[in-house]
């Protein structure tokens, strides 16, 4: 019985492994290499979404706004000095393409988004939709 047990932890840490490769080099849905942290609040009317972009230019930034969810696309640059060819002893920022999906708790109206970058963080202020911006269709 103690080997059945030890089977299922390596196949259990196999497949940890497994999960943990595809996050990091992304999976074949995105190319992202990393995502970055978000933070999502909402008060009765507005919702407020800031993603922390640190060394990411504004112009390597792509935000799509459905009416029930978010995505942040764009790449992360290195700086030129680290594309000469250089020797790393030690590398912890991310760089490369990256990706955030966020769905939201309630739908908004994508055509009144305000976006702003500042410091390295993106935020979004997305406004409630109404009720009445529901399409109901009678069937007969």
């Amino acid at each position: 019985m103690s080997r059945l047990r030890r089977l299922d932890a390596i196949v259990s840490i196999s497949h940890d492994i497994d999960e943990l490769f595809e996050r990091f080099f992304g999976t074949q849905e995105s190319n992202a290499v990393w995502e970055p942290p978000v933070d999502l609040f909402v008060t009765e009317r507005r919702a407020y979404l800031m993603a922390e972009l640190p060394g990411v230019a504004a112009s390597e930034i792509n935000v799509r706004v459905g009416t029930r969810a978010v995505q942040i696309l764009g790449t992360k640059r290195p700086p030129e000095k680290v594309r000469r060819g250089v020797t790393f002893y030690e590398s912890q920022i991310p760089y490369g393409a990256f990706e955030k999906r966020v769905s939201l708790p309630f739908a908004v109206k994508p055509d009144s988004v305000k976006v702003t970058v500042k410091d390295g963080v993106l935020s979004l202020e997305l406004e409630r939709a109404d009720a009445s911006t529901v399409r109901v269709i009678r069937v007969e």
